[in-house]
């Protein structure tokens, strides 16, 4: 291990997993602790972040606490798709490339298509061709039935409204779900003046895997459903797949924290902000380019090995990105420092 050739404060811009638990939530932690509570979501606490989150996207909700992102879209695309269905999404999107076989395992076999679009944003041209060609000859085809994107998508950029509500009216018109990961949904909202109805259900849609644990939970993630109808099943396949919580209260207890007074979006606006201040300092470097992202607090640059190599000797902590040319991803915490994001950008040009 080195340190840093300036200050010594190397920065950890490997992924906002590594970023520590707010204090916030683990006071509400200690305090969901004390007493007993009924299990398995009976308890008051669970109701109450319940309403919490009808009111946050202002309208009736169907809202399933798990532990993991992955469960939460896995647990998602099951409820809206058959073993027989087609899943249609980005070739970076998470649920093909960072979740093994994992939607495949909760959804009984549906298979995934993936197409290409700048910015990890499936064309819509492509993506129209791929579910017509895919379930075209009948019973003997895939049947079309959920189109996912990622808001903020995997290559760090935000999409408004207009652009959701675009892959909306693709899968409508063809009886198709449209479902969100939102991982870094709270990123997305920080980024722009919509509100999360607007970047949700009235731009059409169904389902969203509301992330928290990237932005100052432990371990919390609410899977959200926008018409409760098409929730039925969801618990069922929460039980079958192992992740509901008989201590229940301890995932209420995160989000109901993690609402209150609106921190999730405190802490997202402090990680959209350090990723500015990188964004900026990078731009103007001769050793490095920017290649996607910034949008929310991914960023994803070029420079060369001996360039990547010496950053990481001096502590600094990032992941190359092989899907994009000499390409390495930045993600920024509410947990990072000015004098981290200033050490790197020191030490990128020293």
């Amino acid at each position: 291990f080195f340190l840093s050739s300036g200050n010594g404060m190397p920065a950890n811009f490997g992924s906002d997993n590594s970023s520590g638990v707010h204090p916030s939530i683990i006071e509400a932690l200690a305090k969901a602790s004390m007493g007993s509570a009924p299990a398995y979501g009976g308890d008051a606490l669970t109701k109450k972040v319940e309403s919490r989150l009808a009111s946050l996207f202002e309208c009736e909700v169907t809202a399933l606490l798990v532990s993991t992102g992955t469960a939460a879209n896995c647990i998602g695309l099951a409820t809206l798709t058959s073993p027989f269905s087609g899943i249609y999404a980005h070739a970076e999107a998470h649920i093909a490339n960072d979740e093994s076989t994992a939607p495949e395992l909760y959804t009984g076999g549906a298979r995934q298509f993936i197409v290409g679009g700048d910015d990890a944003k499936p064309d819509l041209e492509e993506l129209a061709q791929k579910i017509d060609v895919s379930g075209a000859r009948g019973v003997h085809s895939v049947q079309p039935a959920v189109v996912s994107i990622s808001n903020l998508t995997e290559l760090g950029a935000r999409f408004s409204p207009d652009e959701i509500a675009a892959y909306s009216e693709l899968a409508k018109n063809r009886g198709m779900k449209l479902f969100m990961d939102g991982a870094r949904f709270a990123n997305a909202v920080a980024g722009g003046s919509e509100s999360p109805a607007d970047l949700t259900w009235r731009a059409g849609v169904d389902a969203l895997s509301f992330g928290a644990t990237k932005n100052g939970a432990m371990a919390a993630e609410a899977l959200v459903f926008f018409n409760p109808d098409e929730a039925i099943l969801a618990e069922f396949h929460r039980k079958r797949g192992g992740h509901l919580w008989s201590k229940h209260r301890y995932l209420a207890a995160q989000f109901d924290a993690y609402l209150e007074g609106d921190l999730w979006l405190e802490l997202a606006t402090a990680s959209n902000t350090n990723m500015a201040r990188l964004r900026d300092g990078i731009s103007s470097s001769n050793n490095a380019s920017i290649l996607a992202g910034g949008d929310g607090n991914e960023l994803f640059i070029a420079m060369e090995e001996d360039v990547a190599e010496g950053l990481l000797k001096r502590g600094h902590m990032f992941y190359a990105w092989p899907s994009l040319p000499k390409a390495h991803r930045l993600v920024t915490s509410f947990t990072a420092t000015t004098a981290e994001i200033d050490e790197f950008i020191e030490d990128l040009n020293s």
